[in-house]
């Protein structure tokens, strides 16, 4: 999943602590609270910090490297030219 589980770990102990259950019960729920918020944000496509910065720093090289061919297509149609006159 692309949740940490760190994160998930958070919201269902936060949610269970929030309605003040005890022992056994609060245990109980926070596995349960756990369950329903991993299956809700499954159904979203979120991605963490560090695979978001994987993507643009990926992004990033695409666009230099594509840059850098645009320069030398505009630099090999002027030298075709000049052989053409």
């Amino acid at each position: 999943m692309a949740i940490a589980n760190e994160t998930i770990d958070q919201i269902a102990g936060n949610i269970a602590s929030g309605l003040k259950m005890l022992g056994e019960l609060k245990q109980g729920a926070e596995i349960q609270i756990r369950s329903i918020v991993e299956s809700a944000l499954s159904q979203f496509d979120i991605v963490t910090e560090e695979q978001m910065k994987v993507q643009e720093a990926l992004l990033q090289k695409t666009r230099e490297q594509m840059d850098a061919l645009e320069q030398r297509i505009v630099a090999l149609e002027h030298k075709l030219r000049e052989r053409q006159e």
